[in-house]
């Protein structure tokens, strides 16, 4: 009997070999374009080109790629 496991970092399942429950990850490491790591529930971005990029760095592949330049109202 497998057990599924889901871990905030990793997803993956317990599974018995010899009778003893081992951790078997699901995938690997998921990283954007920026090597952020993405884990289970985090929210991503697919652009047309195959690009994957975090939320977090959502700022930053803007600026990178379409020139963007962010400001603040004081």
């Amino acid at each position: 009997m497998n057990l599924l496991v889901e871990n905030p970092m990793v997803l993956g399942t317990i599974e018995p070999i010899n009778k003893v429950p081992t951790f078997r990850y699901v995938e690997r490491d998921f990283r954007d374009k920026y090597g952020s790591l993405i884990v289970s529930n985090d929210d991503y971005m697919r652009f047309p080109n195959d690009d994957i990029v975090h939320l977090d760095n959502l700022h930053t592949y803007a600026e990178d790629c379409f020139g963007a330049e962010f400001c603040t109202k004081k």
